[in-house]
């Protein structure tokens, strides 16, 4: 059985560093940093998005 309380932690976490991604992408927003900043929100959304299918079983 999934244990839902640990998936919705860590989907609370996720959206956390999402969060904290978007802030900081929107710092380097035209620099060279940019592509790095975009590939971890995407890598992070992709997580959320399984974690929340997970819960969802």
């Amino acid at each position: 059985m999934v244990d839902k309380s640990n998936i919705e932690a860590r989907i609370r976490k996720a959206e956390e560093l999402k969060a904290s991604l978007e802030e900081k992408f929107e710092k380097v927003r035209g620099s060279p940093r940019e592509d790095e900043f975009k590939s971890q929100l995407d890598k992070v959304n992709g997580l959320i998005a399984h974690l929340t299918e997970e819960l969802e079983k």
